[in-house]
Protein backbone atom coordinates (compact mmCIF):
# COMPACT_ATOMS: atom_id res chain seq x y z
CA UNK A 1 0.00 0.00 0.00
CA UNK A 2 1.45 3.19 -0.85
CA UNK A 3 1.34 5.87 1.59
CA UNK A 4 0.65 9.39 1.05
CA UNK A 5 1.62 11.72 4.06
CA UNK A 6 -0.38 15.17 4.29
CA UNK A 7 0.44 17.79 6.62
CA UNK A 8 -2.26 19.38 7.81
CA UNK A 9 -2.53 22.74 9.79
CA UNK A 10 -5.44 24.36 10.69
CA UNK A 11 -7.14 26.90 12.49
CA UNK A 12 -10.40 26.71 14.78
CA UNK A 13 -12.37 28.93 16.80
CA UNK A 14 -13.45 27.94 20.33
CA UNK A 15 -16.91 28.80 21.00
CA UNK A 16 -17.87 26.60 23.99
CA UNK A 17 -16.19 25.30 27.03
CA UNK A 18 -13.19 23.42 27.47
CA UNK A 19 -12.02 21.19 30.60
CA UNK A 20 -8.54 21.35 30.82
CA UNK A 21 -6.88 18.79 33.40
CA UNK A 22 -10.20 18.14 34.91
CA UNK A 23 -11.22 22.35 35.40
CA UNK A 24 -13.66 24.00 33.66
CA UNK A 25 -12.64 26.93 31.46
CA UNK A 26 -15.30 30.05 30.73
CA UNK A 27 -16.05 29.84 26.93
CA UNK A 28 -14.10 32.05 24.97
CA UNK A 29 -12.62 32.45 21.47
CA UNK A 30 -9.15 30.87 21.10
CA UNK A 31 -7.44 30.07 18.29
CA UNK A 32 -6.09 26.34 18.35
CA UNK A 33 -3.39 25.37 15.95
CA UNK A 34 -3.09 21.78 15.30
CA UNK A 35 -1.64 19.66 12.79
CA UNK A 36 -1.99 16.28 11.03
CA UNK A 37 0.40 13.23 9.26
CA UNK A 38 -2.33 11.07 7.55
CA UNK A 39 -2.73 8.80 4.42
CA UNK A 40 -5.23 9.85 1.63
CA UNK A 41 -8.65 9.33 1.55
CA UNK A 42 -9.62 5.24 1.00
CA UNK A 43 -12.53 3.44 0.48
CA UNK A 44 -14.45 1.75 3.43
CA UNK A 45 -17.24 -0.76 3.33
CA UNK A 46 -18.24 -1.33 6.65
CA UNK A 47 -20.48 -4.27 8.20
CA UNK A 48 -24.46 -3.35 8.50
CA UNK A 49 -24.27 -4.49 12.10
CA UNK A 50 -23.14 -1.60 13.90
CA UNK A 51 -23.96 1.70 13.28
CA UNK A 52 -20.93 3.18 14.71
CA UNK A 53 -18.45 1.73 12.11
CA UNK A 54 -19.44 4.16 9.68
CA UNK A 55 -19.26 6.74 11.83
CA UNK A 56 -15.59 5.87 12.82
CA UNK A 57 -14.99 5.17 8.46
CA UNK A 58 -16.04 8.49 7.55
CA UNK A 59 -13.28 10.72 8.11
CA UNK A 60 -11.48 7.60 7.05
CA UNK A 61 -13.27 7.91 3.17
CA UNK A 62 -13.60 12.31 2.99
CA UNK A 63 -11.90 14.82 4.52
CA UNK A 64 -10.36 18.17 3.67
CA UNK A 65 -6.72 19.52 3.84
CA UNK A 66 -4.66 22.67 4.56
CA UNK A 67 -6.06 24.32 1.36
CA UNK A 68 -9.66 23.09 1.98
CA UNK A 69 -9.78 20.55 -0.89
CA UNK A 70 -11.56 17.71 -0.80
CA UNK A 71 -10.18 14.33 0.01
CA UNK A 72 -13.07 11.79 -0.59
CA UNK A 73 -13.38 8.10 -1.52
CA UNK A 74 -16.71 5.62 -1.33
CA UNK A 75 -18.48 4.77 2.22
CA UNK A 76 -20.50 1.69 1.75
CA UNK A 77 -22.14 -0.09 4.24
CA UNK A 78 -22.94 -3.83 3.29
CA UNK A 79 -24.78 -7.10 4.57
CA UNK A 80 -21.72 -9.33 3.93
CA UNK A 81 -23.49 -12.52 4.22
CA UNK A 82 -26.33 -11.44 1.62
CA UNK A 83 -25.35 -8.39 0.18
CA UNK A 84 -27.90 -5.64 -1.43
CA UNK A 85 -27.73 -5.74 -5.26
CA UNK A 86 -27.34 -1.97 -5.06
CA UNK A 87 -23.96 -2.11 -3.43
CA UNK A 88 -22.82 -5.31 -6.07
CA UNK A 89 -23.71 -2.72 -8.58
CA UNK A 90 -22.31 0.34 -7.44
CA UNK A 91 -18.27 -2.23 -6.99
CA UNK A 92 -18.92 -3.51 -10.25
CA UNK A 93 -19.87 0.22 -11.84
CA UNK A 94 -16.98 1.97 -9.77
CA UNK A 95 -13.09 0.85 -9.55
CA UNK A 96 -12.87 0.43 -5.43
CA UNK A 97 -8.83 0.29 -5.37
CA UNK A 98 -7.99 -1.66 -2.31
CA UNK A 99 -10.70 -1.12 -0.26
CA UNK A 100 -10.47 -1.11 3.71
CA UNK A 101 -12.79 -3.29 4.74
CA UNK A 102 -14.55 -3.53 8.54
CA UNK A 103 -16.73 -6.73 8.79
CA UNK A 104 -17.11 -6.98 12.34
CA UNK A 105 -15.80 -6.48 15.82
CA UNK A 106 -15.47 -4.63 18.80
CA UNK A 107 -16.11 -0.83 18.43
CA UNK A 108 -12.70 0.36 20.11
CA UNK A 109 -10.43 -2.22 18.56
CA UNK A 110 -12.05 -1.49 15.15
CA UNK A 111 -11.51 2.48 16.13
CA UNK A 112 -7.69 1.99 17.28
CA UNK A 113 -6.88 -0.05 14.15
CA UNK A 114 -8.05 2.34 11.58
CA UNK A 115 -6.36 5.23 13.41
CA UNK A 116 -3.62 3.69 13.37
CA UNK A 117 -3.15 2.32 9.72
CA UNK A 118 -4.25 6.17 8.74
CA UNK A 119 -2.76 8.58 10.81
CA UNK A 120 0.80 9.09 11.93
CA UNK A 121 0.31 12.08 13.97
CA UNK A 122 -2.85 13.83 15.18
CA UNK A 123 -2.64 16.12 17.84
CA UNK A 124 -7.04 15.83 17.66
CA UNK A 125 -9.20 13.56 18.31
CA UNK A 126 -12.86 12.81 18.52
CA UNK A 127 -14.12 10.23 21.29
CA UNK A 128 -17.22 8.86 21.21
CA UNK A 129 -19.44 6.88 24.35
CA UNK A 130 -20.33 3.74 23.22
CA UNK A 131 -24.06 4.37 23.52
CA UNK A 132 -27.09 5.88 22.38
CA UNK A 133 -26.43 9.16 23.43
CA UNK A 134 -22.85 9.35 22.54
CA UNK A 135 -24.04 8.00 18.88
CA UNK A 136 -26.70 10.60 19.09
CA UNK A 137 -24.23 13.41 19.59
CA UNK A 138 -21.45 12.24 17.61
CA UNK A 139 -24.08 12.39 13.84
CA UNK A 140 -24.04 15.82 14.64
CA UNK A 141 -20.67 16.54 15.40
CA UNK A 142 -18.49 14.06 13.08
CA UNK A 143 -18.10 16.10 10.22
CA UNK A 144 -15.78 18.09 12.53
CA UNK A 145 -13.45 14.87 12.14
CA UNK A 146 -13.76 14.89 8.44
CA UNK A 147 -12.97 18.83 7.76
CA UNK A 148 -9.99 18.66 10.38
CA UNK A 149 -9.03 15.34 9.05
CA UNK A 150 -8.91 13.70 12.67
CA UNK A 151 -9.86 10.19 13.67
CA UNK A 152 -12.76 9.10 15.22
CA UNK A 153 -12.78 6.75 18.38
CA UNK A 154 -15.42 5.03 19.93
CA UNK A 155 -14.98 3.70 23.39
CA UNK A 156 -16.77 2.35 26.47
CA UNK A 157 -13.95 3.96 28.58
CA UNK A 158 -10.85 5.87 27.60
CA UNK A 159 -8.72 3.69 28.90
CA UNK A 160 -9.50 1.42 25.88
CA UNK A 161 -8.38 3.79 23.36
CA UNK A 162 -5.51 5.77 25.96
CA UNK A 163 -2.38 4.08 24.45
CA UNK A 164 -3.23 4.78 21.05
CA UNK A 165 -3.85 8.55 21.97
CA UNK A 166 -0.70 8.95 23.28
CA UNK A 167 1.10 6.90 20.20
CA UNK A 168 -0.35 9.67 17.77
CA UNK A 169 0.70 12.90 19.69
CA UNK A 170 -2.88 13.51 20.70
CA UNK A 171 -3.57 16.72 22.93
CA UNK A 172 -6.92 17.75 22.47
CA UNK A 173 -10.43 15.18 22.09
CA UNK A 174 -13.56 16.49 21.13
CA UNK A 175 -15.63 14.19 23.42
CA UNK A 176 -19.58 12.72 22.98
CA UNK A 177 -21.09 11.87 25.84
CA UNK A 178 -20.13 10.27 29.12
CA UNK A 179 -16.81 9.69 28.52
CA UNK A 180 -13.56 10.74 29.80
CA UNK A 181 -11.56 12.99 27.57
CA UNK A 182 -7.60 12.79 27.18
CA UNK A 183 -5.79 16.35 27.19
CA UNK A 184 -7.81 19.66 26.31
CA UNK A 185 -11.28 18.29 26.56
CA UNK A 186 -13.96 19.65 24.34
CA UNK A 187 -17.07 18.55 25.54
CA UNK A 188 -20.85 18.22 24.21
CA UNK A 189 -23.54 16.64 26.26
CA UNK A 190 -26.03 17.47 23.78
CA UNK A 191 -26.68 17.41 20.08
CA UNK A 192 -27.51 20.75 19.99
CA UNK A 193 -24.07 21.99 21.35
CA UNK A 194 -22.35 19.71 19.02
CA UNK A 195 -24.31 20.86 15.51
CA UNK A 196 -23.87 24.45 16.58
CA UNK A 197 -20.42 24.25 17.12
CA UNK A 198 -19.83 22.57 13.64
CA UNK A 199 -22.22 25.06 12.13
CA UNK A 200 -19.72 28.20 13.15
CA UNK A 201 -16.57 26.14 12.28
CA UNK A 202 -17.94 25.62 8.57
CA UNK A 203 -18.50 29.30 8.49
CA UNK A 204 -15.32 29.93 9.57
CA UNK A 205 -13.58 27.43 7.42
CA UNK A 206 -15.49 27.65 4.14
CA UNK A 207 -17.28 30.82 4.91
CA UNK A 208 -20.86 30.19 4.38
CA UNK A 209 -22.90 26.71 5.50
CA UNK A 210 -23.75 24.97 2.15
CA UNK A 211 -25.98 22.03 2.97
CA UNK A 212 -27.85 21.16 6.11
CA UNK A 213 -28.93 17.03 6.47
CA UNK A 214 -31.91 16.72 8.36
CA UNK A 215 -32.08 13.12 10.76
CA UNK A 216 -32.92 10.81 13.75
CA UNK A 217 -30.44 8.85 15.60
CA UNK A 218 -33.55 6.99 16.66
CA UNK A 219 -33.76 5.13 13.34
CA UNK A 220 -30.51 2.71 14.72
CA UNK A 221 -32.99 1.56 17.41
CA UNK A 222 -35.97 -0.56 17.62
CA UNK A 223 -38.74 -0.63 19.76
CA UNK A 224 -38.73 -3.74 22.67
CA UNK A 225 -40.83 -6.81 22.00
CA UNK A 226 -42.50 -7.45 25.70
CA UNK A 227 -44.83 -10.43 24.70
CA UNK A 228 -46.29 -12.23 21.36
CA UNK A 229 -48.78 -14.23 19.76
CA UNK A 230 -49.23 -15.74 16.59
CA UNK A 231 -51.82 -17.23 14.22
CA UNK A 232 -51.45 -19.31 11.29
CA UNK A 233 -54.06 -20.15 8.54
CA UNK A 234 -54.39 -21.81 5.19
CA UNK A 235 -57.12 -21.64 2.96
CA UNK A 236 -58.44 -22.44 -1.13
CA UNK A 237 -60.88 -19.91 -2.13
CA UNK A 238 -62.53 -18.89 -5.65
CA UNK A 239 -60.64 -16.86 -8.24
CA UNK A 240 -62.18 -13.16 -8.48
CA UNK A 241 -60.40 -12.77 -12.18
CA UNK A 242 -63.69 -11.60 -14.23
CA UNK A 243 -63.21 -14.26 -16.48
CA UNK A 244 -66.15 -16.66 -18.01
CA UNK A 245 -64.58 -19.62 -15.76
CA UNK A 246 -63.72 -18.14 -13.06
CA UNK A 247 -67.11 -16.34 -12.90
CA UNK A 248 -69.27 -19.40 -13.33
CA UNK A 249 -66.87 -21.28 -10.31
CA UNK A 250 -67.52 -18.38 -7.96
CA UNK A 251 -71.78 -18.52 -9.21
CA UNK A 252 -71.52 -22.22 -7.75
CA UNK A 253 -69.51 -21.62 -4.82
CA UNK A 254 -71.91 -18.49 -3.95
CA UNK A 255 -74.91 -21.12 -4.25
CA UNK A 256 -73.54 -23.79 -2.15
CA UNK A 257 -73.10 -21.20 0.37
CA UNK A 258 -69.46 -21.45 0.44
CA UNK A 259 -66.81 -18.83 1.21
CA UNK A 260 -65.59 -16.57 -1.61
CA UNK A 261 -62.83 -15.24 0.31
CA UNK A 262 -60.76 -15.96 3.14
CA UNK A 263 -62.01 -14.54 6.76
CA UNK A 264 -59.76 -14.74 9.77
CA UNK A 265 -59.87 -13.53 13.07
CA UNK A 266 -56.78 -12.27 15.00
CA UNK A 267 -56.97 -10.93 18.41
CA UNK A 268 -54.69 -7.92 20.58
CA UNK A 269 -54.50 -8.82 24.00
CA UNK A 270 -56.20 -6.39 26.31
CA UNK A 271 -51.99 -6.11 28.36
CA UNK A 272 -51.27 -4.71 24.67
CA UNK A 273 -50.81 -1.08 25.00
CA UNK A 274 -48.54 -0.67 21.73
CA UNK A 275 -49.35 -3.35 19.71
CA UNK A 276 -47.09 -4.06 16.16
CA UNK A 277 -48.43 -6.85 14.04
CA UNK A 278 -46.76 -8.54 11.25
CA UNK A 279 -48.40 -9.98 8.14
CA UNK A 280 -46.58 -13.01 6.04
CA UNK A 281 -49.34 -13.97 2.98
CA UNK A 282 -47.96 -16.39 0.66
CA UNK A 283 -49.28 -17.60 -2.45
CA UNK A 284 -49.38 -20.85 -2.69
CA UNK A 285 -50.04 -20.92 -6.51
CA UNK A 286 -47.83 -18.32 -7.59
CA UNK A 287 -46.82 -20.03 -11.11
CA UNK A 288 -48.16 -17.64 -13.16
CA UNK A 289 -47.91 -14.39 -10.63
CA UNK A 290 -45.68 -13.07 -13.07
CA UNK A 291 -47.12 -13.97 -16.93
CA UNK A 292 -50.62 -12.98 -16.25
CA UNK A 293 -50.39 -11.11 -12.67
CA UNK A 294 -52.24 -13.54 -10.63
CA UNK A 295 -52.15 -12.26 -6.89
CA UNK A 296 -53.73 -12.05 -3.41
CA UNK A 297 -55.69 -8.60 -1.85
CA UNK A 298 -55.81 -8.50 1.55
CA UNK A 299 -57.72 -6.40 3.58
CA UNK A 300 -57.39 -5.66 7.87
CA UNK A 301 -60.56 -4.37 9.88
CA UNK A 302 -60.49 -3.18 13.54
CA UNK A 303 -63.27 -4.20 16.09
CA UNK A 304 -65.35 -1.90 14.89
CA UNK A 305 -64.97 -2.54 11.66
CA UNK A 306 -62.55 0.48 10.03
CA UNK A 307 -60.56 -0.64 7.10
CA UNK A 308 -56.63 -0.35 8.97
CA UNK A 309 -55.05 -1.67 6.12
CA UNK A 310 -55.40 -2.61 2.42
CA UNK A 311 -52.22 -4.54 0.63
CA UNK A 312 -51.83 -6.85 -2.01
CA UNK A 313 -48.94 -9.76 -2.49
CA UNK A 314 -48.05 -7.07 -6.06
CA UNK A 315 -46.89 -4.78 -3.25
CA UNK A 316 -44.49 -7.31 -1.82
CA UNK A 317 -40.78 -8.76 -2.56
CA UNK A 318 -41.11 -11.93 -4.21
CA UNK A 319 -38.81 -14.70 -4.55
CA UNK A 320 -37.42 -15.32 -7.78
CA UNK A 321 -35.62 -18.45 -9.80
CA UNK A 322 -32.30 -18.35 -11.50
CA UNK A 323 -34.03 -17.28 -14.89
CA UNK A 324 -36.16 -14.22 -13.02
CA UNK A 325 -39.67 -16.22 -12.89
CA UNK A 326 -41.50 -15.69 -9.71
CA UNK A 327 -41.59 -18.92 -7.58
CA UNK A 328 -43.35 -17.33 -4.52
CA UNK A 329 -45.81 -14.61 -5.04
CA UNK A 330 -45.53 -12.69 -1.53
CA UNK A 331 -46.50 -9.79 1.26
CA UNK A 332 -44.78 -8.98 4.32
CA UNK A 333 -46.88 -6.01 6.04
CA UNK A 334 -46.36 -4.33 9.13
CA UNK A 335 -48.49 -1.83 11.32
CA UNK A 336 -48.92 -0.95 14.57
CA UNK A 337 -51.92 0.25 17.03
CA UNK A 338 -51.81 2.06 20.33
CA UNK A 339 -54.23 1.33 23.08
CA UNK A 340 -57.18 -0.41 20.50
CA UNK A 341 -57.44 -4.09 21.93
CA UNK A 342 -60.10 -6.60 20.52
CA UNK A 343 -60.72 -8.95 17.79
CA UNK A 344 -59.29 -7.76 14.31
CA UNK A 345 -60.34 -9.38 10.92
CA UNK A 346 -58.77 -10.43 7.99
CA UNK A 347 -60.70 -10.53 4.67
CA UNK A 348 -58.05 -12.11 1.82
CA UNK A 349 -59.28 -12.15 -1.94
CA UNK A 350 -57.23 -14.16 -4.66
CA UNK A 351 -56.93 -13.61 -8.21
CA UNK A 352 -55.45 -16.55 -10.44
CA UNK A 353 -56.48 -16.17 -14.20
CA UNK A 354 -55.71 -19.71 -15.71
CA UNK A 355 -57.47 -21.33 -12.55
CA UNK A 356 -61.20 -21.37 -11.01
CA UNK A 357 -59.25 -21.40 -7.27
CA UNK A 358 -56.00 -21.23 -5.35
CA UNK A 359 -54.53 -21.56 -1.88
CA UNK A 360 -52.79 -19.44 0.37
CA UNK A 361 -51.02 -18.87 3.66
CA UNK A 362 -51.36 -15.91 6.20
CA UNK A 363 -49.08 -15.91 9.57
CA UNK A 364 -50.04 -13.22 11.86
CA UNK A 365 -47.68 -12.30 14.53
CA UNK A 366 -48.85 -9.69 17.57
CA UNK A 367 -46.25 -8.41 19.44
CA UNK A 368 -46.45 -6.42 22.68
CA UNK A 369 -43.64 -3.40 22.08
CA UNK A 370 -42.87 -0.74 24.57
CA UNK A 371 -43.54 2.19 22.07
CA UNK A 372 -44.65 2.89 18.85
CA UNK A 373 -42.19 4.66 17.33
CA UNK A 374 -40.33 2.10 14.78
CA UNK A 375 -37.96 2.90 12.02
CA UNK A 376 -38.83 1.29 8.91
CA UNK A 377 -35.53 2.64 7.13
CA UNK A 378 -32.84 1.62 9.34
CA UNK A 379 -29.18 3.51 10.25
CA UNK A 380 -29.88 5.73 7.64
CA UNK A 381 -28.45 8.30 9.80
CA UNK A 382 -25.46 6.67 10.17
CA UNK A 383 -24.08 7.86 6.71
CA UNK A 384 -25.38 11.86 7.74
CA UNK A 385 -21.88 12.76 8.21
CA UNK A 386 -20.65 11.57 5.56
CA UNK A 387 -22.87 13.43 3.32
CA UNK A 388 -22.84 16.76 5.34
CA UNK A 389 -18.86 16.43 4.81
CA UNK A 390 -19.09 16.16 1.25
CA UNK A 391 -21.21 19.18 1.10
CA UNK A 392 -19.90 21.20 3.45
CA UNK A 393 -22.78 21.40 5.25
CA UNK A 394 -23.48 20.41 8.49
CA UNK A 395 -25.85 17.28 10.73
CA UNK A 396 -29.27 18.84 12.15
CA UNK A 397 -30.23 14.91 14.16
CA UNK A 398 -32.71 14.98 17.21
CA UNK A 399 -34.56 12.20 18.21
CA UNK A 400 -37.52 14.12 18.77
CA UNK A 401 -38.03 14.71 15.17
CA UNK A 402 -39.62 11.08 15.35
CA UNK A 403 -43.88 10.56 15.58
CA UNK A 404 -46.21 8.28 16.00
CA UNK A 405 -49.71 8.58 16.79
CA UNK A 406 -50.88 6.68 20.47
CA UNK A 407 -54.56 5.84 19.88
CA UNK A 408 -55.52 3.60 16.76
CA UNK A 409 -52.87 3.58 14.22
CA UNK A 410 -50.39 5.42 14.63
CA UNK A 411 -49.13 6.97 11.73
CA UNK A 412 -51.00 9.63 9.84
CA UNK A 413 -51.35 8.22 6.55
CA UNK A 414 -53.68 5.11 8.34
CA UNK A 415 -55.57 7.39 10.49
CA UNK A 416 -56.92 10.82 9.96
CA UNK A 417 -57.52 11.21 13.47
CA UNK A 418 -53.57 12.12 14.49
CA UNK A 419 -53.02 14.55 11.77
CA UNK A 420 -53.72 17.67 12.92
CA UNK A 421 -51.31 16.29 16.04
CA UNK A 422 -48.88 15.13 13.55
CA UNK A 423 -48.97 18.45 11.91
CA UNK A 424 -47.99 20.39 15.27
CA UNK A 425 -45.24 18.39 15.99
CA UNK A 426 -43.49 19.20 12.16
CA UNK A 427 -44.19 22.78 13.02
CA UNK A 428 -42.11 22.32 16.16
CA UNK A 429 -39.45 20.71 13.63
CA UNK A 430 -39.95 23.60 11.17
CA UNK A 431 -39.76 26.11 14.28
CA UNK A 432 -36.15 25.07 14.92
CA UNK A 433 -34.78 24.51 11.50
CA UNK A 434 -35.98 28.24 10.71
CA UNK A 435 -34.34 29.50 13.94
CA UNK A 436 -30.75 27.01 12.49
CA UNK A 437 -31.38 28.70 9.33
CA UNK A 438 -30.92 32.49 11.26
CA UNK A 439 -28.19 31.43 12.86
CA UNK A 440 -26.46 30.06 9.66
CA UNK A 441 -27.21 33.64 7.96
CA UNK A 442 -25.80 35.85 10.47
CA UNK A 443 -29.73 37.22 10.62
CA UNK A 444 -31.76 38.83 13.42
CA UNK A 445 -34.97 37.06 14.31
CA UNK A 446 -36.71 38.58 12.03
CA UNK A 447 -38.96 36.02 9.82
CA UNK A 448 -39.17 38.55 6.51
CA UNK A 449 -35.30 39.00 6.41
CA UNK A 450 -34.43 35.42 6.81
CA UNK A 451 -37.11 34.72 4.13
CA UNK A 452 -35.35 37.65 1.92
CA UNK A 453 -32.55 36.19 2.32
CA UNK A 454 -32.59 32.26 1.46
CA UNK A 455 -34.95 33.75 -1.09
CA UNK A 456 -32.23 34.94 -2.77
CA UNK A 457 -29.59 32.87 -1.43
CA UNK A 458 -31.17 29.18 -0.95
CA UNK A 459 -29.88 26.48 0.75
CA UNK A 460 -29.54 22.72 0.41
CA UNK A 461 -31.49 20.73 2.89
CA UNK A 462 -31.77 16.83 2.60
CA UNK A 463 -33.75 14.77 4.69
CA UNK A 464 -31.46 11.58 5.29
CA UNK A 465 -34.63 9.32 7.02
CA UNK A 466 -38.18 7.62 6.75
CA UNK A 467 -41.17 9.36 7.61
CA UNK A 468 -41.28 7.58 10.86
CA UNK A 469 -38.07 9.52 11.99
CA UNK A 470 -39.12 13.17 10.04
CA UNK A 471 -42.46 12.67 8.96
CA UNK A 472 -43.94 14.56 6.21
CA UNK A 473 -46.63 17.55 6.39
CA UNK A 474 -50.42 16.70 5.81
CA UNK A 475 -51.51 19.67 3.31
CA UNK A 476 -55.41 19.48 3.04
CA UNK A 477 -56.98 17.77 0.42
CA UNK A 478 -60.44 17.87 -0.92
CA UNK A 479 -60.60 14.88 -2.66
CA UNK A 480 -59.63 12.66 0.05
CA UNK A 481 -60.89 9.34 0.63
CA UNK A 482 -60.73 6.07 2.96
CA UNK A 483 -58.74 3.90 0.47
CA UNK A 484 -56.27 6.96 -0.88
CA UNK A 485 -55.48 8.27 2.30
CA UNK A 486 -56.18 11.77 3.98
CA UNK A 487 -54.42 15.15 2.82
CA UNK A 488 -51.54 15.17 0.50
CA UNK A 489 -48.10 14.39 2.72
CA UNK A 490 -44.81 16.27 1.44
CA UNK A 491 -41.39 17.59 2.60
CA UNK A 492 -42.58 21.07 0.57
CA UNK A 493 -42.83 22.54 4.38
CA UNK A 494 -39.05 22.45 5.38
CA UNK A 495 -38.19 24.35 2.39
CA UNK A 496 -40.69 26.77 2.95
CA UNK A 497 -39.91 29.50 5.50
CA UNK A 498 -42.69 31.53 5.52
CA UNK A 499 -45.81 28.76 5.83
CA UNK A 500 -49.14 31.16 6.79
CA UNK A 501 -50.45 29.89 10.01
CA UNK A 502 -53.77 28.70 10.00
CA UNK A 503 -53.39 28.69 6.36
CA UNK A 504 -51.02 26.59 5.86
CA UNK A 505 -51.37 26.00 2.05
CA UNK A 506 -50.29 29.42 1.36
CA UNK A 507 -47.24 31.28 2.44
CA UNK A 508 -47.34 35.12 4.25
CA UNK A 509 -44.69 37.19 1.73
CA UNK A 510 -45.95 35.63 -1.36
CA UNK A 511 -49.55 35.31 -3.45
CA UNK A 512 -48.42 31.78 -4.43
CA UNK A 513 -46.87 29.33 -1.90
CA UNK A 514 -42.82 29.32 -2.64
CA UNK A 515 -40.18 27.44 -1.67
CA UNK A 516 -37.20 29.44 -0.64
CA UNK A 517 -34.94 26.71 0.01
CA UNK A 518 -34.12 22.81 -1.99
CA UNK A 519 -35.59 19.78 -0.02
CA UNK A 520 -35.36 16.40 -1.23
CA UNK A 521 -35.53 13.11 0.56
CA UNK A 522 -32.55 10.46 0.43
CA UNK A 523 -34.30 7.00 1.13
CA UNK A 524 -33.00 3.79 0.60
CA UNK A 525 -34.43 0.39 2.09
CA UNK A 526 -31.80 0.72 4.80
CA UNK A 527 -28.20 2.18 5.02
CA UNK A 528 -27.02 -0.47 2.55
CA UNK A 529 -29.20 0.87 -0.04
CA UNK A 530 -28.99 4.23 1.09
CA UNK A 531 -25.03 4.20 0.85
CA UNK A 532 -25.01 2.51 -2.47
CA UNK A 533 -27.05 5.53 -3.52
CA UNK A 534 -24.87 8.27 -2.57
CA UNK A 535 -21.80 6.34 -3.88
CA UNK A 536 -23.47 6.49 -7.20
CA UNK A 537 -24.32 10.43 -6.79
CA UNK A 538 -21.11 11.61 -5.77
CA UNK A 539 -18.96 9.28 -8.28
CA UNK A 540 -21.60 9.66 -10.85
CA UNK A 541 -19.13 11.72 -13.25
CA UNK A 542 -16.33 8.41 -12.87
CA UNK A 543 -19.13 6.04 -13.49
CA UNK A 544 -20.31 7.41 -16.94
CA UNK A 545 -16.94 8.06 -17.82
CA UNK A 546 -16.28 4.48 -19.48
CA UNK A 547 -20.12 4.09 -21.13
CA UNK A 548 -19.04 5.81 -24.13
CA UNK A 549 -20.02 8.59 -26.99
CA UNK A 550 -23.94 7.25 -26.70
CA UNK A 551 -24.14 8.96 -23.03
CA UNK A 552 -23.38 12.56 -24.63
CA UNK A 553 -26.62 12.15 -27.02
CA UNK A 554 -29.11 10.24 -24.89
CA UNK A 555 -32.51 10.94 -24.17
CA UNK A 556 -35.36 10.04 -22.02
CA UNK A 557 -38.83 11.26 -23.09
CA UNK A 558 -41.74 10.96 -20.80
CA UNK A 559 -44.33 12.62 -22.34
CA UNK A 560 -46.90 14.14 -20.70
CA UNK A 561 -45.76 18.03 -21.49
CA UNK A 562 -42.47 17.51 -19.02
CA UNK A 563 -39.90 17.73 -21.02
Amino acid sequence: MKWNRIIVVGISILLLPVLLNGSTISPERGVMAYSVEREDAMPVIVSDTNPFYALIATPVAIYYDEENQQHVEPLLVENFSSPSRAVERFMEMYDMDNPIVIDGGDVANVSISLATDIWQHVEETVIVKNDFNGYSIAINLLPLASYKGIPVFVADDVSQIMPTLKTLGVKTTYVCGDIDGYGKVVRFDDATKAYEYVMEFVKDKFGEVGYIVMSNPLDITKPRVLDSVEYEFTQTIPSVAVLPAQSLYVASQALLGKDLFGIHEFEIPDNYTYARVKIDLINLDSDNAKELGDGLFIMVMNPEGRTYAYSATGAGIPEYDDNGDIVTDRLHYEFIVGNETGKYTVRVIGRWFADVKGSYDIKIRVESIDNPIDPVMERLSSLAPYLASFHRGIVFALDNFAFAGRSGMTQPGDNPDIIEDCNSHIMEIHSKLNSLLTDISDLPNDLYAVWQHYREHPIYIGILADTNMISMYYFKNPDSADMMGWGVPSDFIYGDIDPKMGDMENDTFTFYPFQENAVGRITGYNAEDCSALIARTVFYDEIISSLGEWKNTATVQTGCGLE
